[in-house]
């Protein structure tokens, strides 16, 4: 038996060696589309947005405010204009993100003492770019107020202290932990290296289960205690080379985009195992109840992304509905890609208890889905077995 199963052990090895396309899909792939992915965010924030300032009176207290936008890291503005029609334009065809309407009583008002009403019109079809201008425009706007009202109290013989005190007499501190750049690198990187590592992996088992009948392990020619160990030693030679593989992404993308690791190595081990695992019953699974590997492919490829949304990464399950929540609490990716970020960025462990859920709730679904797979797995035996016998008994009369 354990000449049996390292024989199909070797099989395996040689069978995914001679498939260049699935060698490449299931190791080499997951890497280089994470380090994709992950380098398409590493600028980590939205910087150097366009503008356009509309600015018919061309004063020097306009000018100020345009150049206060204009030095932000957040902005440039690339046109200077005199209507808003043509500034309009410009935001239609994209060759801004933005428009500053500066009226023409902006100065009047300043010496008066009144409030000026500066319009800034941001293009929100992008949800990350508009929100990010917002916040920035909003950053820029009370700066500027608070630098004209403090010249003012000190023009009057106050201190800047008092000038200070005057127009925000209330301080806030901010101070963000964890992630305090915003950046959408460390937001997104860690978790999207899963769903592609999760998309990769399971179509490799579910291929490779798929093939079973091309190989002769389910024509009913085989003695079932040698299917049997084929099945084990193929979940056994997936399950090591994908842990491994895993292991492999997260260093290389945590190395290359400098992540900091403040958790525990080992917890990170721990749950890329029962991940690993879980997809593996999953995989095989798929592999086993589709009619092809093609067939499979489909059903993976309409749901992985489904499956994101609902993990709760991008967005958080306290803003959707309750019988969603309940289906995703099922879901591989609710239990791996936000804990991946909370062991790494946050430095949390096991010890907290929605991460011993997602932990748990891995190992469970894992459980189910490599039983599950089992079953099929020799249900289909059983029933290869019978049809060769009936063959073997036409043939015979």
């Amino acid at each position: 038996m354990i000449l049996t199963f390292f024989k199909g052990f070797w099989r395996e090895l040689m069978r995914l060696l001679k498939d260049p396309r699935g060698l490449f899909m299931f190791l080499i792939a997951p890497l280089l589309l994470n380090i994709v992915v992950c380098g398409a965010f590493q600028n980590g924030i939205v910087n150097h947005i366009p503008l356009a300032a509309v600015d018919p009176a061309s004063s020097a207290k306009t000018r100020e405010l345009i150049r206060a936008f204009d030095e932000s890291d957040r902005f440039d503005v690339t046109a200077v204009l005199q209507d808003t029609e043509t500034a309009k334009r410009m935001l239609e065809a994209g060759e801004v993100e933005g428009i500053i309407v500066i009226p023409e009583n902006y100065t009047r008002a300043l010496q008066l003492g009144q409030q000026a009403e500066v319009l800034v019109g941001v293009n929100s079809t992008n949800n990350l770019l508009g929100n990010s201008a917002i916040v920035s425009v909003m950053q820029v706007v009370k700066t500027i107020s608070t630098e004209i009202a403090v010249k003012s109290y000190v023009a009057s013989g106050s201190s800047v202290d008092e000038g200070m005190a005057q127009v925000m007499p209330v301080s806030t501190v901010l101070r963000p932990w964890f992630n305090p750049q915003f950046s959408y690198l460390m937001y997104l990187g860690l978790g999207l290296t899963g769903l592609v590592y999760h998309q990769l992996f399971m179509m490799a088992v579910a291929s490779a289960f798929g093939e079973e009948k091309k190989e002769g392990i389910l024509t009913g020619t085989m003695p079932k205690r040698d299917c049997i160990l084929h099945f084990f030693n193929k979940m056994i030679f997936y399950g090591v080379v994908g842990f491994l593989n895993i292991l492999l992404n997260y260093a290389v993308i945590m190395k290359l985009f400098g992540f900091p690791m403040r958790g525990r190595q080992a917890d990170l081990t721990l749950l890329c195992g029962c991940f690993v695992f879980c997809l593996l019953g999953f995989g095989a699974l798929l592999g086993l109840l589709c009619k092809n590997t093609i067939h499979a492919m489909q059903w993976l490829m309409a749901l992985t992304y489904p499956f994101f949304i609902l993990s709760g990464f991008s967005w958080p399950h306290t803003e959707m509905p309750a019988a969603l929540v309940r289906v995703a609490d099922f879901l591989p990716a609710t239990h791996f890609m936000s804990p991946v970020r909370d062991i790494v960025l946050m430095g949390i462990g096991f010890e907290r208890a929605s991460l011993a859920h997602s932990r748990d709730m891995l190992l469970l679904m894992g459980v189910i889905a490599f039983l599950l797979s089992f079953v099929v797995f020799f249900w289909k035996v059983q029933r290869a077995e019978k049809k060769q016998t009936t063959r073997e008994e036409v043939v015979e009369a």
